[in-house]
């Protein structure tokens, strides 16, 4: 997904939650420990840099640069690992893998999940084209999570970004303290 890229990290944070956590009724803070480009990917087509993430109650504040070096084609396939930890980090145990066909033409048809690609400059869009997007201090509000039941713990999540060939294009890890404060 040409979103997906970048949207690596937005997806963290909002789609993992609407596919796989459970429904809260308190407000949650969000703390990215990591995001970080997988170390066991050569040549990728997308690389993220410069990522700082500020959690904030109900939103998070992103800034990452995302360079693409290669033009990335629909369909684009996703495959997520989530473990959950408590919140020292100890006892982490494999919460979910999900994986999704043609994740362009979900973000596509939603929205809520295609407005979050706006916050890279310029925006992302399927097919990626090659080229350096930015962020810079954009804030995404996370006050629909607040429906799901999202659990105080340490997450830890792995996306795969594949192309039509199963070929890892993009890798991402994401750490993720979930609190009811800061």
């Amino acid at each position: 997904m040409g979103h997906l890229y970048g949207f690596g990290l937005v997806v963290s944070v909002v789609l993992v939650q609407m596919l796989v956590f459970p429904s809260a009724t308190m407000a949650k803070y969000y703390n990215v420990v990591t995001y970080d480009n997988c170390k066991h990917m050569d040549n990728p087509a997308a690389t993220l840099s410069n990522v700082k993430v500020a959690g904030k109650p109900n939103a998070i504040e992103l800034s990452a640069t995302l360079d693409v070096t290669r033009e990335i084609e629909p369909p684009v396939h996703m495959q997520l690992s989530v473990k959950r930890c408590n919140l020292q980090k100890e006892g982490c145990e494999t919460y979910e893998h999900i994986s999704m066909e043609d994740i362009c033409s979900k973000i596509e048809s939603n929205p809520i999940l295609h407005k979050y690609m706006d916050v890279f400059n310029p925006p992302l869009s399927c097919p990626l084209k090659k080229g350096r997007y930015v962020a810079e201090k954009s804030e995404l509000k996370l006050h629909m999570l607040e429906m799901f039941p999202i659990e105080n713990a340490f997450w830890q999540m792995e996306f795969r970004f594949m192309n039509k060939h199963n070929q890892t294009m993009q890798c991402d890890f994401v750490e993720i303290a979930v609190t009811d404060k800061e």
